[in-house]
């Protein structure tokens, strides 16, 4: 069993006994089982096995999630987006019950891995053509090495197009780019060993101009420090500087402008993986509020006979199944442009879907673990319960991948498109 923190414990035995990873799995299969094929329920449960019996032992949340990445690369379970080596299966389904499963059993984890193997690995996996590049897929794939992703910048938060981060291929005609400027909010950055970075030729043409690079920790200029992000202390969230940076050319992933394409072509891959870790959030905190409310005794009765409780709770359970419902059909509509890229509408209209159920299951996320905190009074706000834990999480899900109005910009837009179609 994981180590659950620093505080004393004031659970009485029955509940502690029954508020176990193993306990929450078996009500959460009684939701899930349902919507899964025979493959993916097959998939679910023996990741959860492996969870329980290898990865949740060393979990310890009084320590960084890092030293887990390589546990997870053993079984293949950095990602599962992508083929890799023989690990089967694989798709957005699988990726999406992989980030479920894992946020049930420690959000921070998750959190750091989907940076890590899916964002950063993402454009390896699509563009990477050199060795340096497959080296480095390796390392990620393997969990052996961290990845993250250098998009955001202090006067550019979810503007993902107008950065001011500076690339220029240098003049010695050896196809080397130099980038110069600064990125914040990189999950993984300060201990990350390989950052995909993005910057721009000429800021007044970013998208003709914009480059994606494969930068490695130890080229020259460099420079990495770390935010004091207080939701997540077992994740290193930084601020990352390029100062003269020379990348060489074997590690451009994006030339003049294809960076721009690279850029929003993994985007909707990155929220529906979020979406998958936003809906295991909920569902640790749903459940985690649920056996707690069965076993608990107020005034003489369990919590949960008291309506006050037992509606909430169930209101909750109801829009959570719609979510995740929601959700697997992002999945499968992201596998459908994977098939077929060449269908533009077909990929707006994935674009800006992702976009609205990501706003839905993030915000969800974070208002069960609100509510449900509330519901479970005192020990709810613990680390005897990990409900804390997931709220907490829960604020880095709804910000990160684009804060949650720039998703309902992206809704807005394909909203406009629609209605256009009367005029």
């Amino acid at each position: 069993m994981m180590n659950i923190g620093t505080g004393i414990n004031i659970l009485n035995e029955n509940i502690r006994e029954k508020i176990k990873t193993e306990n929450i799995f078996k009500i959460f299969n009684s939701f899930i089982i349902p919507l899964l094929t025979h493959e993916e329920r097959d998939f679910m449960l023996a990741l959860q096995r492996y969870c329980l019996d290898v990865v949740e032992p060393k979990v310890d949340l009084t320590r960084d999630v890092y030293g887990i990445f390589p546990v997870l690369g053993e079984a293949g379970y950095m990602q599962r987006l992508y083929p890799y080596q023989d690990f089967k299966p694989f798709g957005m389904r699988y990726e999406m019950i992989l980030a479920m499963v894992l946020s049930i059993v420690d959000p921070e984890l998750d959190l750091a891995r989907v940076v890590s193997g899916v964002l950063a690995m993402n454009p390896l996996y699509s563009h990477g053509k050199s060795d340096r590049e497959k080296r480095a897929l390796d390392d990620l794939m393997s969990g052996r090495k961290i990845g993250c992703i250098c998009i955001t910048e202090r006067e550019r938060g979810s503007d993902a197009v107008n950065m001011q981060t500076h690339a220029k291929e240098c003049d010695d005609s050896t196809g080397d780019v130099m980038f110069d400027g600064e990125k914040v909010y990189t999950t993984n950055g300060p201990v990350a060993d390989y950052f995909i970075a993005y910057g721009v030729a000429d800021e007044g043409n970013p998208r003709g101009s914009m480059y994606q690079a494969l930068v490695e920790r130890g080229f020259k200029g460099l420079e990495t420090h770390r935010l004091g992000i207080l939701s997540a202390p077992r994740v290193h969230i930084g601020q990352t500087l390029f100062k003269h940076v020379r990348v060489p050319r074997d590690n451009i992933l994006g030339g003049l402008g294809q960076g721009y394409t690279n850029l929003f072509r993994g985007l909707v891959a990155e929220r529906n993986t979020i979406i998958g870790s936003s809906l295991g959030i909920s569902w640790l905190s749903a459940i985690t509020g649920l056996i707690y409310a069965h076993l608990r005794k107020q005034f003489s009765k369990r919590i949960l006979e008291f309506q006050a409780v037992s509606f909430p709770m169930a209101e909750m359970l109801v829009d959570l199944m719609a979510a995740t419902n929601l959700g697997f059909s992002a999945a499968n509509e992201y596998q459908k442009i994977a098939k077929y890229p060449e269908n533009v509408e077909m990929v707006k209209y994935n674009a800006s879907f992702s976009a609205g159920t990501k706003f839905l299951a993030s915000n969800l996320a974070h208002r069960i673990s609100y509510e449900m905190q509330q519901l479970c009074g005192g020990a709810g706000y613990t680390d005897n319960l990990r409900i804390d834990k997931a709220l907490e999480i829960s604020k880095i899900q709804e910000i990160i991948g684009g804060s949650r109005n720039i998703q309902l910009m992206l809704v807005t837009q394909a909203m406009k498109t629609i209605v256009n179609m009367i005029d």
